[in-house]
């Protein structure tokens, strides 16, 4: 699945280009509705980067002026921090940021999902090429309905995710500053990982069967679970590929890694749901991938599904 994903991928490098401006786009719009209050952020911020330690991080000029560790604990005090002044200086100001950091950008973020699954839908079907906007206008309803239930459906996972981080970052003790670093791969990739065994063919159900949000979870998760192995396993190597790079590379991993993660994650759902239901595909104009049948993978208990 993995190689096949790599594989379209490149055929269709031009969606990378879309999503990317789409993207870029996204996170202009919420910049713009943050800008409403730019004075007491930026006071914020500037607060939050004395205060934390992460002017003097920065000051060799190299993604981590310390240790990895030391930029880690860094990272995680400033956004403690970040939001304990955000609320205690105006309890609406921090209300508003959380809405649009943690609800309208994941938002928008998961309808250019749909809209990249509806359209690797065509080529993959039919090995046909679609733009991004007309897709974009054709899939709004269902992009927003499923869009909107995701969003809320990801914050526990994410929640987990920083609240580890967080206690990581609190332990003092020499010996697990050259241990944490690794800790901070591996445990955001399981619970990732773990988390997209039972999304990652939520939207490609939706694209393909049409249904509602919530039949389409149910159809979505019982693919996944036709091949739970292959799909844990190649998650977690794409997560765990896409910390360590975002870890090595720092900032510029938002120029690099990003664009090309966001995209193929898109895709491998795809394939992923293509071969559990047993659904031939494109992968280039000359190639045709057959995984078996629902027939042939199926487990005997669970033959009430093929109808």
């Amino acid at each position: 699945m993995f190689k096949n994903s790599i594989k379209l991928l490149c055929t269709n490098f031009d969606k990378v280009w879309k999503l990317l401006v789409y993207h870029i786009l996204s996170i202009a719009i919420c910049f713009g509705l943050l800008s409403v209050f730019y004075g007491q952020y930026m006071q914020i911020l500037n607060l939050v980067y004395n205060e934390s330690g992460l002017s003097e991080l920065f000051q060799t000029g190299a993604p981590y002026g310390g240790t990895i560790a030391q930029a880690l604990t860094a990272f995680a005090d400033a956004v403690i921090i970040l939001f304990r002044e955000l609320f205690t200086t105006d309890i609406w100001l921090g209300v508003y940021f959380c809405f649009i950091v943690f609800y309208f950008f994941p938002l928008l973020m998961n309808v250019g999902k749909f809209v990249t699954c509806e359209m690797m839908y065509g080529y993959m079907s039919s090995c046909q090429k679609q733009s991004f906007t007309g897709t974009f206008l054709k899939t709004l309803g269902h992009s927003l309905a499923y869009s909107s239930i995701r969003v809320l459906y990801s914050l526990p996972f994410n929640a987990i995710v920083f609240l580890c981080m967080w206690g990581l970052t609190r332990v003092d003790n020499n010996v697990f500053d050259y241990i944490m670093p690794f800790m901070f791969v591996l445990i955001p990739s399981i619970i990732l990982a773990i988390k997209g065994i039972f999304n990652s063919g939520w939207a490609p159900a939706i694209v393909v069967y049409n249904h509602n949000v919530i039949t389409s979870f149910g159809i979505g998760v019982r693919a996944t679970f036709r091949k739970i192995d292959k799909v844990f396993s190649n998650l977690f190597v794409i997560y765990l590929l896409a910390i360590v790079l975002s870890m090595a590379l720092g900032v510029y991993s938002v120029i690099i890694i990003l664009p090309v993660i966001f995209p193929l994650i898109h895709i491998f759902e795809m394939v992923m749901f293509f071969s559990s239901q047993g659904m031939r595909f494109y992968e280039d104009t000359d190639t045709i991938i057959s995984p078996k049948k629902l027939e042939e993978i199926d487990k005997i208990e669970d033959a009430k599904f093929l109808l």
